[in-house]
């Protein structure tokens, strides 16, 4: 079984042992991950369990399992032992090793000797790796009873990327505590050390996913190694790409210092394309520290920029400034731009919350996109990619919405003593609401004629339907919980809900 497998297992249990709610903490150290880890796991066994949710959570309570529905699960996903791989699991990990072992052919016995089937599904295996493998642009070849996979080799790693599946999931944390990944730990730590020393020569950090991305190239590259030599690898780099790589005098050294470590790691020569390949992910990664803020774009940079932010304008109705989000959403659009260039994709593993939380803006985002790929000739713009952008424009909107505050009145049994209490607790906790009035709950008759404008009602008794104004009903302590709901309800106002 995979470790992925094993730790939604562990989380299960756990929970099912568990009595009342467990907070997110807890099931980082019991699990032993990160907690990014435990919300990817928990959103995977929910996403999984289609009917509804398996795992319950609440604010301020933590994670619950609901047991009617973990029952049904135990007797639907229960795998036998007989067949521990599922055909999909089966055509990954085969497609796996023929990736490593690319261009050298492997016989299908060695490939398919551990999973007992027949030549009719060895045969609708390779049809369908065959297949997913022109993805890639790559072949699989079948000759003498052998199985090869032949192409360029940027192509043979960003398959091997995708078909292992891990790498879209893993964090630093859990490289560095988590031993159920299945890594070699010696390359694991020296990978580590890598990135720690690009960080120090370029005196930045470089934040989650950019820091995966590169692990993995690098966890790639000792694996391609091990099995075919590099040096034999026909890539080749234009000579004008190169002599501008060089030119840099920033990231360069550093991928080249990088590329001379890993050979006296492997005590074996690189193809000198390596530097080629490190650089690209360099440039193409996002960084905190002295790189962080770029003053100066190209050309193409700035008008794919002000593209987006006057494609976005249009399509939310709203005048965005260009000075209030330009300088960051350029400095993401560059590296993304030499992303699109070398095809090196950027997993968003907070793809799906953005489409939830931001449905209508990473529409627009996705809508703008496709135009600018056409008019600027550049490569299609993923979802992944989309994702990132979704949270610029996400940030105007909450920040210009924020600027504009809610119009709130009180409303206590008579209108003095205890509502100008908790108006005090109200304007002191929660800035963006304007208290415009404190009323007595025996004049509400009054409120649609005096107070049409109203937003919001703060009251400590239960208001009738008749008043249309959204209410919230608070005690007059104001409590954590009341302060907890009335966070929730100016989200719902801000986001029109």
């Amino acid at each position: 079984m995979s470790s992925k497998y094993n730790r939604e297992q562990d989380l299960l249990l756990f929970l099912s042992k568990s009595q009342g709610y467990v907070t997110s903490k807890e099931l980082v150290e019991k699990l032993n991950v990160s907690q990014k880890t435990v919300y990817r796991l928990i959103k995977d066994i929910n996403d999984e369990y289609m009917d509804s949710p398996l795992i319950i959570s609440e604010r301020g309570r933590g994670y619950s399992l609901d047991y009617e529905n973990f029952i049904h699960y135990q007797k639907s996903n229960n795998p036998s032992k007989e067949n521990q791989f599922s055909p999909s699991e089966r055509r990954k990990r085969i497609m796996e090793e023929l990736l490593l072992s690319s261009p050298k052919p492997i016989t299908i016995y060695h490939l398919f000797s551990d999973y007992y089937v027949g030549d009719s599904v060895i045969f609708n295996d390779e049809q369908i790796m065959s297949e997913e493998l022109k993805k890639y642009n790559l072949v699989l070849e079948r000759k003498d009873r052998k199985l090869a996979i032949l192409g360029e080799e940027v192509d043979i790693r960003k398959a091997i990327k995708h078909t292992n599946e891990i790498f879209n999931t893993i964090d630093i944390d859990d490289l560095k505590r988590n031993q159920e990944l299945h890594f070699n730990k010696h390359d694991v730590l020296f990978i580590l050390g890598q990135l720690r020393q690009i960080e120090k020569g370029l005196d930045i950090t470089i934040p989650y996913p950019y820091n995966i991305n590169i692990f993995s190239h690098l966890y790639i590259l000792l694996s391609r190694s091990r099995k075919v030599s590099t040096l034999l690898f026909s890539d080749k780099v234009p000579t004008e790409e190169m002599t501008n790589m060089k030119r840099d005098m920033t990231l360069y050294p550093v991928a080249k210092e990088i590329v001379n470590n890993i050979q006296n790691y492997l005590n074996s020569s690189l193809a000198d394309i390596e530097v080629y390949f490190l650089y690209q992910y360099l440039v193409s990664s996002r960084m905190q520290g002295s790189l962080a803020r770029t003053t100066t774009f190209s050309a193409e940079v700035i008008d794919v920029t002000q593209a987006y932010i006057e494609g976005m304008s249009i399509y939310l109705g709203i005048e965005i400034e260009s000075q209030s989000i330009f300088s960051e959403l350029a400095n993401h659009i560059k590296p993304m731009l030499n992303r699109l260039d070398y095809n090196i994709r950027i997993k968003n593993s907070l793809l799906s919350q953005i489409k939830v939380m931001y449905d209508d803006v990473f529409h627009g985002v996705t809508h703008v996109s496709e135009f600018i790929s056409k008019t600027f000739n550049l490569p299609a713009i993923n979802d992944d990619e989309n994702g990132f952008i979704t949270l610029y424009f996400a940030k105007v909107i909450v920040t210009t919405q924020y600027q504009r505050p809610i119009k709130t009145l009180i409303m206590c049994t008579t209108g003095i003593g205890t509502s100008e209490l908790l108006k005090a607790k109200v304007s002191r906790k929660f800035p963006e609401l304007e208290i415009v009035d404190v009323v007595a709950s025996q004049n509400r008759q009054m409120l649609k004629e005096k107070y049409s404008d109203a937003e919001l009602i703060l009251s400590t008794v239960h208001i009738k339907d008749e008043v249309t104004i959204p209410s919230l009903l608070v005690s007059a302590m104001f409590t954590i919980d009341d302060q907890k709901r009335l966070q929730r309800k100016i989200e719902e106002i801000y986001h029109g809900q």
